[in-house]
């Protein structure tokens, strides 16, 4: 694992075993070609309060457990940070055209451009008709990629590969730029707002049980394959959006991120997440990998989290400096 640099940071570093997971992880990929510098920030979040995708109420809940009453209505809530207020599913900002990939293999359910939801969030205009891929995995879960620009690359019927070209991002439907809305569902394909199938592919990790759970009984889950090594631009690591994130050429495999100084949790634009794969239970040593040559910082915060098989979390913090044990792995 990589650790950012600077004055004070902070990481998720989710930490637990397959065999406690109801459904393992089956997303192989990363829903889109990557880009020269690894991996496209995550911008908004799944709201884990009432994931309805157009119905807002002042709450937003995101992933971590952390809860926002202010800014949480798009377009005006900061990205990667309180956005937004009911949505369903990840948007990944990326070039117009950019190929989206299917990340598992599956069986093509939609593809079509039709009415986007009504009303759009925020109050925008819709941007035409939306352009929609839903994809069944064969295992209860199904994907969905939202504002998809014209030609779609499948049609119905059609049976889709790990990598395949679903088609390409764009900014059709409620969208005001080109991006990829990746949104997973559990048990149902259906888009319904009273009562979301959504759940977060990226997992729940926040103290008490996932509150999705309570809509259907669906829990989010992690269901990102992965490895014991987990570096950025692997299917096991996602970084969120910030205003400042820094890409360097120094660090493991010669690259790392870099985030500007905050002092308070509350405060925190940059952040993300590590998730191995462990396939036995056991006493496990996690160590983090810091770069070298850099002002680091003095209290980076990682906090480590076990999942337990009701879906609460157990947390414990670690506070790093991270000028010391520089160049190599450190055992936190």
């Amino acid at each position: 694992m990589k650790a950012p640099t600077d004055k004070f940071h902070f990481c998720l570093l989710p930490f637990f075993l397959t065999t406690l997971w109801a459904q393992g992880p089956f997303l192989e990929i990363r829903p889109f070609v990557q880009p020269t510098f690894e991996q496209y920030s995550a911008r908004n979040h799944v709201d884990h309060h009432y994931p309805s995708s157009n119905i807002e109420d002042g709450l937003f809940l995101r992933f971590d457990g952390a809860e926002f009453t202010n800014d949480v209505i798009f377009p005006d809530c900061p990205s990667g940070s309180s956005c937004y207020d009911g949505h369903a599913g990840t948007d990944y900002y990326m070039p117009l055209n950019t190929p989206i990939l299917a990340p598992a293999g599956g069986y093509v359910l939609w593809a079509a451009f039709s009415p986007p939801a009504d009303p759009c969030p925020g109050g925008i205009e819709p941007n035409g008709d939306q352009g929609t891929i839903i994809i069944a995995h064969g295992n209860g879960y199904f994907s969905c990629y939202l504002h998809m620009n014209p030609p779609l690359n499948v049609s119905v019927g059609e049976t889709v590969e790990t990598g395949d070209t679903l088609g390409f991002n764009g900014n059709s439907g409620c969208a005001i730029n080109a991006h990829l809305h990746f949104e997973i569902r559990k048990e149902n394909w259906y888009f319904e707002t009273s009562e979301p199938w959504a759940i977060n592919p990226f997992g729940w990790w926040g103290n008490d049980g996932d509150p999705i759970e309570e809509i259907r009984g669906n829990r989010s889950e992690w269901l990102w394959l992965s490895t014991e090594l987990v570096d950025d631009g692997d299917n096991g690591f996602q970084r969120y959006y910030g205003p400042e994130w820094t890409y360097l050429n120094t660090g493991y495999e010669d690259d790392s991120w870099s985030a500007p100084a905050v002092y308070s949790i509350d405060d925190s634009r940059h952040y993300a997440i590590w998730v191995p794969t462990l396939e036995a239970a056991g006493e496990y040593d996690i160590q983090i990998f810091i770069p070298e040559g850099l002002s680091a910082a003095t209290g980076a915060r990682y906090e480590i989290i076990v999942q337990n098989e009701d879906g609460t979390n157990s947390k414990t913090v670690v506070l790093i400096d991270q000028n010391s044990g520089t160049g190599d792995f450190l055992t936190i």
